[in-house]
């Protein structure tokens, strides 16, 4: 009577389903799956002892999103990322003793599965393969046609750290990401070749997103501080210049192949900007010829708008290298053009540096100017770093508005100060802070000033140090979440 009653539940449950589906075995036989649909899924219920050990299995050709797995004794979802790629295949790593496999996403008419004893796919074929700890994705050769810069783009849902590496036949590069880096793009001119193979590994490997981009000789180029800073001069769009958009961030990166170019389109921002004696005046070219601008810039969209309405204004005739920053920060939104010559303050910060600085000073006035860009867009960066300096004695502030007055900062601009305080010790590792500070800012002070303003501006420091790090992952000394 028993055996009769399990019987009977056996044929009720597949009474419910339709047996559509089916098992390609390693050897080549075949299993019948029990299948269900559901809206926008496929469940397929797998016999006991389908699959006897752990290994891999293609699922039906479409497009996958998700697919939850029950096994005895667990059952876990994993994700699949959107790749825009014909012919792309997906497979999944199952355990043993696999119960069923839930589906989500578009699929095609077939309801095959294809088990195999090692992870699927050959060089030049479109995979998408899943295990627990890692995500392989295979790509078909692609290029971007001429005069477009080809980028292949990451965007990450989930908030830990990951590591990912890219490959072609020949070479390969390899890339740790903090957690919060949620979106990233591999540029093939930065890195000297063109991916065929991504893997991920970390706690979480999924990707929400795989896309390979075109980008139009006019458009920003994705990167992050390590990409452009790798970026050779010999792969810009332009000899003169080549244009960045911080990847997460809304600041717009300027490089420039030199000094002389950066000048053309920054130095007369500078003195109108920052320069003690010249602050809020526009000074014609014949002025500009003998004086020194920065090495590196930082500006925000305020004083951007309020330099080109005042230009506009005074019809003060611009150079063509400032016309076309001012098309270019509009069009990234950190200009709003109100008609008749009036700008608006958009969103985001521009940040300029040239490529004519050695290696290792570029990758300090990028850090530099990097956090000031960070400053000028984030209120709650702002309201710590004024806080820090709130809380240094009004002898050590001095101190430092003299050593920024030696450099022509308008001492009298204090949100200037507040500002480039916050830079100048976070352009440097925790361990040069003192000696940065002892030699540069204390250096006329007694002995006993030296000590106690030192020991006020490193904890003034060190909160700047944890500040950035809650706010973006950072540290002192770096502007990147990624690690080459």
């Amino acid at each position: 009577m028993r055996s009769l009653s399990f019987l009977l539940l056996l044929l009720g449950c597949l009474a419910s389903t339709v047996a559509l589906g089916r098992l390609v075995q390693p050897d080549g036989s075949t299993t019948a799956l029990a299948e269900e649909s559901g809206a926008g899924s496929v469940t397929f219920l797998f016999p006991p002892r389908a699959v006897e050990v752990r290994s891999w299995v293609v699922l039906p050709r479409g497009s996958v999103s998700e697919v939850v797995v029950a096994a005895l004794g667990s059952r876990f979802v994993v994700g699949f990322p959107a790749v825009a790629a014909p012919g792309m295949r997906f497979a999944l790593e199952v355990p043993a003793h696999v119960l069923s496999l839930t589906v989500k996403g578009r699929l095609g008419n077939g309801r095959t599965l294809v088990r195999t004893v090692s992870r699927p796919g050959a060089p030049g074929e479109a995979w998408v393969t899943r295990s627990p700890g890692e995500l392989t994705i295979d790509l078909p050769p692609w290029r971007a046609a001429g005069g477009y810069t080809p980028v292949l783009s990451l965007v990450r849902s989930s908030a830990s750290p990951w590591h990912a590496v890219f490959s072609d036949s020949r070479q390969s590069r390899s890339f740790t990401f903090q957690a919060s880096v949620n979106q990233w793009s591999f540029a093939p001119a930065a890195w000297g070749f063109v991916p065929l193979r991504l893997e991920v590994t970390g706690d979480d490997p999924g990707l929400a997103e795989v896309r390979v981009r075109a980008l139009g000789p006019e458009a920003e180029l994705p990167a992050d501080p390590r990409t452009m800073l790798a970026w050779p001069v010999d792969a810009w769009r332009s000899p003169r210049r080549e244009w960045f958009n911080w990847t997460g961030t809304s600041v717009v990166v300027l490089v420039t192949s030199d000094y002389r170019v950066q000048d053309d389109y920054l130095k007369r921002l500078a003195f109108y900007i920052e320069k003690f004696g010249y602050r809020g005046r526009l000074v014609p070219d014949t002025d500009l010829a003998g004086l020194h601008g920065w090495n590196a810039h930082d500006y925000a969209a305020p004083d951007l708008a309020r330099f080109y309405t005042q230009a506009a204004r005074e019809q003060f005739t611009l150079n063509p290298s400032e016309v076309e920053l001012r098309t270019r920060l509009t069009a990234a939104g950190v200009l709003v053009d109100r008609g008749g010559g009036l700008w608006d303050p958009g969103v985001g910060a521009l940040v300029g540096i040239s490529a004519a600085s050695p290696p290792a000073l570029r990758a300090v006035l990028l850090t530099h100017e990097g956090f000031h860009g960070l400053y000028f867009t984030s209120k709650e960066f702002q309201a710590g770093v004024k806080s820090a300096w709130d809380s240094l004695s009004e002898g050590a502030r001095g101190a430092f508005r003299s050593f920024l007055a030696v450099s022509q900062y308008d001492p009298d601009d204090e949100p200037l100060m507040v500002n480039e305080f916050q830079a100048y010790l976070l352009q440097r590792p925790a361990s040069d802070w003192p000696p940065f500070l002892r030699q540069r800012v204390l250096g006329r002070s007694t002995e006993g000033q030296a000590l106690t303003w030192l020991a006020e501006y490193l904890e003034a420091a060190r909160r700047l140090d944890a500040l950035v790090h809650s706010l973006y992952g950072l540290r002192s000394g770096t502007i990147s979440t990624v690690t080459p």
